[in-house]
């Protein structure tokens, strides 16, 4: 939570944010580095991870099922790991996308500076008053890059520091690719992007830590019970 309060008070006092944008639109003509319908880039870095997470949570939805049913199968003792993972990767995307509807922030390519018809604005700052606002910027943080960041809750199945760490930094990395595909088109700045990998730590943290209480809880409620 620090580090999501000290970034945003950083982006909100420094103008990084346009610096690395501008220097991904061509101002002569009107165009960024990645063009947003280019249908090849589109599915392999933004149609496709979408399908895979999906897979991914179809896959290991049946088999935390599974080990919850037969106690008897090596998959029982990962039952809770599994659990917390498809918690995790339902919750951590429903939090963290629904945060851009509140904050009110417009894509890059949306806004006057970069060829649009939105005013430019930090996070903390109104908008002009004569701005007549039909609809709600929702940009803020990157949706996309979401998709990989939630994977950030597979960090905390695991008891080896050496696998945390090699997660943590794939999980970083897919991020920040999907992350980058998103900047490199106007579809958001790199805070969006960084507030975005911060938030969703953050929240698979919160999910772990209120998950194992609550599993703690349960098994010293049913000891009691059976005692």
């Amino acid at each position: 939570m620090v580090l999501i309060i000290l970034s945003l008070w950083f982006f909100q006092i420094s103008d990084v944010d346009l610096q690395i944008q501008n220097y991904f639109f061509d101002f002569s003509t009107k165009s960024w580095w990645i063009d947003r319908s280019e249908p090849v880039k589109k599915f392999i870095f933004y149609q496709f991870p979408k399908i895979i997470f999906a897979i991914l949570i179809l896959i290991i939805l049946p088999l935390c099922i599974f080990s919850f049913i037969n106690q008897k199968n090596k998959l029982a003792n990962k039952k809770y790991d599994f659990l917390l993972i498809i918690i995790g990767l339902c919750l951590i995307p429903l939090i963290a996308g629904n945060v851009k509807k509140f904050t009110n922030i417009y894509c890059p390519n949306q806004l006057e500076i970069y060829g649009g018809n939105k005013p430019y604005v930090k996070i903390f700052d109104d908008y002009p008053i004569d701005f007549k606002q039909e609809k709600k910027g929702q940009c803020f943080p990157a949706g996309h890059a979401i998709t990989g960041f939630s994977l950030y809750i597979f960090c905390f199945i695991l008891y080896k520091k050496s696998q945390q760490i090699i997660v943590f930094l794939g999980v970083t990395i897919l991020g920040w690719i999907l992350g980058f595909y998103q900047i490199l088109k106007g579809a958001h700045f790199i805070s969006d992007t960084l507030i975005a990998m911060l938030l969703c730590l953050f929240l698979a943290q919160v999910i772990t830590k209120i998950y194992r209480q609550k599993i703690i809880n349960i098994k010293k409620l049913l000891i009691k019970n059976l005692v």
